[in-house]
């Protein structure tokens, strides 16, 4: 059928919303030898919450697009015209891909952290108020010097126990850190996004190293002023910010 120029801009709008996403797909895989639309789609899910919210949408979108392409007689004539309803829906995941929300947006903030120097009962205080396992210890040039865990404060005072008795008087978090194990932190920017984040936990397990915390700082790197925290316990959040746009 002849559609109307109506018909004929929606088709062309979907057209180019879904080669945009296309596009987005591949790079987000780095390229693959293998770019079938439906192939990127299936393994961009496993990595990325977004994707993981608009699957089923865009794999009917893909069958849609399969229709308007193949089936074209000509430039002006489509077996079928897409609804203005799934060209804005479309679009708006295109859009999100565009401007995924950034990494800070799921982070835990403010961070909460401790010097080197910090007492230990402070931060012991701190565990028990907050009911968290983990605090960012700092120098005092600000460099992140790694994390102290609610399990290195154990391992520290079964090592230090003395006729059933433990002295915290002048513990402090350097102490602490000594017996701690080398933690697996990476950090990212404020201007990093939630698939550079997700990225981050996926090359981590790829590499069966356990990533305990991504901190998000002013400039990607430990040098810099913490901003947020993001645990495994967080992609749980992200899972559901997936679902927001």
């Amino acid at each position: 059928m002849n559609g109307s120029r109506e018909e004929l801009e929606l088709a062309e709008r979907f057209e180019i919303a879904f080669n945009q996403i296309h596009q987005q797909l591949k790079v987000i895989n780095g390229y693959p030898k293998n770019d079938n639309f439906m192939e990127l789609l299936q393994r961009s899910k496993v990595k990325h919450s977004v994707i993981r919210h608009h699957f089923d949408n865009l794999k009917q979108y893909a069958k849609l697009r399969n229709a308007l392409v193949h089936e074209k007689i000509r430039d002006d004539y489509y077996i079928a015209y897409p609804h203005r309803e799934v060209v804005e829906e479309i679009e708006k995941i295109k859009q999100t891909l565009d401007q995924p929300p950034k990494a800070i947006d799921v982070a835990t903030r403010p961070v909460l952290f401790f010097k080197s120097n910090s007492h230990l009962t402070k931060i012991v205080e701190a565990f028990n108020r907050f009911k968290v396992s983990q605090f960012p210890i700092y120098g005092e040039d600000q460099q992140f010097l790694g994390l102290l865990t609610n399990d290195g404060v154990v391992r520290w005072l079964s090592r230090n126990v003395h006729n059933d008795c433990i002295q915290l008087g002048d513990v402090r978090a350097s102490d602490i850190l000594k017996l701690e194990k080398n933690h697996n932190v990476r950090f990212l920017s404020e201007k990093n996004s939630i698939f550079d984040l997700e990225s981050s936990f996926e090359r981590s397990f790829e590499q069966n190293l356990k990533l305990k915390a991504v901190i998000i700082t002013t400039g990607g790197d430990q040098h810099s002023k913490p901003l947020g925290i993001v645990t495994t316990w967080d992609l749980i959040k992200i899972d559901r910010y997936g679902g927001e746009s």
